[in-house]
């Protein structure tokens, strides 16, 4: 069915429209990163009100172009994400849906993710997800891998506390990069010593959860490395001293080493036919070129999305929301109901339980 998909999880306002093979006939982006910078960080206040006013100019610029005719579904990022800007995405998809007399498929954003290592920007169609694909999706709020099993995706491990994505803002911040920092950490880390200075593994006493990340005690640790150097902030972030550049170096290097580090294990467990990696932070070079060798050494296939895809947009949400739609998943656009955290099946310690994931396809 051809495809509406709105966006609105966090800080960027996003609308697209999909052929019905998943071709991406149109992806809009309106970036938020000039709001929130002074504040470096995103306020959850700000993005709603910016996702307000933009949304409707977007899907009037999609209306311009002639694409929304013809349209058979409308998709929408249902969770997780900033309340106040998935209220402003869910009603609108919910009344446009509705007003037209279409279909809406409601998805969790990490669907989206997890799809979009299979599509592309050229217009042709979206491929099919290999049964047993290993996805690391690792991002600003995410730093999880999910095996794709029976059409849906089940979640194997996850983060004990900051995500990969939240720590390069952080660490950035810290040096007085601005934000969002995970870019300018990328670049500056290339001209550093990624062996300079080595950091010490989280210790993980829950036997269930060895395999689950922690990157908070590296954030500490390199922010106070950081200030035994007297960096923090850096005097001129534009020409930053070497060490400093060191320093980035190896905490780049660290996060790509413990995010791939589950790897082995996992593909001995589960046998992937495919192993694949999404979200903001797959657009980072260094995880790019390490997962390529990897795949190489192991020789298993890696699937690695266009960067436009990485970052989050409404080209995947529309494509797992035609995958939901074509197994019979529909929302009700009157009773639509974002959720901004992830829910979890089970009580108990931290770390324990399932992630509550619906299927993509039909089972």
């Amino acid at each position: 069915m051809k495809t509406l998909a709105i966006e609105t999880s966090c800080d960027e306002t996003s609308v697209a429209v999909l052929g019905n093979r998943g071709e991406v006939l149109a992806n809009l982006v309106s970036s938020q990163v000039a709001v929130h910078a002074p504040y470096l960080g995103v306020v959850p206040e700000l993005a709603a009100r910016h996702h307000v006013e933009v949304l409707p100019r977007l899907v009037a610029a999609l209306g311009k172009q002639g694409l929304l005719a013809d349209l058979g579904l409308v998709a929408v990022t249902q969770g997780p994400g900033l309340i106040g800007s998935l209220l402003v995405g869910t009603c609108y998809a919910s009344a446009f849906a509705y007003a037209r007399g279409l279909p809406l498929s409601a998805v969790d954003h990490l669907e989206g993710h997890l799809v979009s290592p299979f599509m592309n920007l050229e217009g042709l169609p979206a491929e099919e997800i290999p049964e047993g694909t290993l996805t690391l999706v690792v991002s600003g709020g995410h730093s999880s891998y999910f095996l794709f099993s029976q059409g849906k995706g089940v979640p194997l491990n996850r983060t004990r506390d900051d995500a990969a994505g939240e720590v390069f803002d952080k660490v950035a911040a810290a040096l007085g990069l601005g934000y969002p920092g995970g870019p300018v950490v990328d670049r500056l880390a290339e001209a550093g010593d990624p062996s300079a200075f080595r950091f010490s593994p989280p210790r993980i006493k829950d036997p269930q959860g060895e395999l689950d990340f922690s990157f908070s005690g590296l954030k500490s640790a390199v922010i106070r490395q950081a200030q035994e150097l007297g960096v923090t902030p850096l005097p001129d972030p534009q020409n930053p001293p070497l060490v400093a550049l060191d320093l980035l170096a190896s905490f780049r290097a660290t996060v790509v080493e413990w995010l791939l580090q589950p790897l082995d294990v996992l593909c001995e467990r589960h046998r992937p036919p495919v192993v694949a990696v999404a979200g903001g932070v797959a657009a980072n070079r260094l995880l790019r070129q390490e997962l390529k060798r990897w795949g190489e050494r192991a020789r298993i296939p890696v699937r690695i999305p266009p960067l436009a895809l990485t970052t989050d947009n409404a080209a995947m949400i529309g494509r797992a929301g035609q995958l939901r739609g074509a197994a019979g998943l529909f929302a009700d656009p009157l009773g639509l109901e974002p959720y901004p955290r992830v829910s979890w099946k089970g009580t108990g310690e931290r770390g324990t339980g399932k992630r509550v994931f619906p299927p993509l396809t039909s089972p």
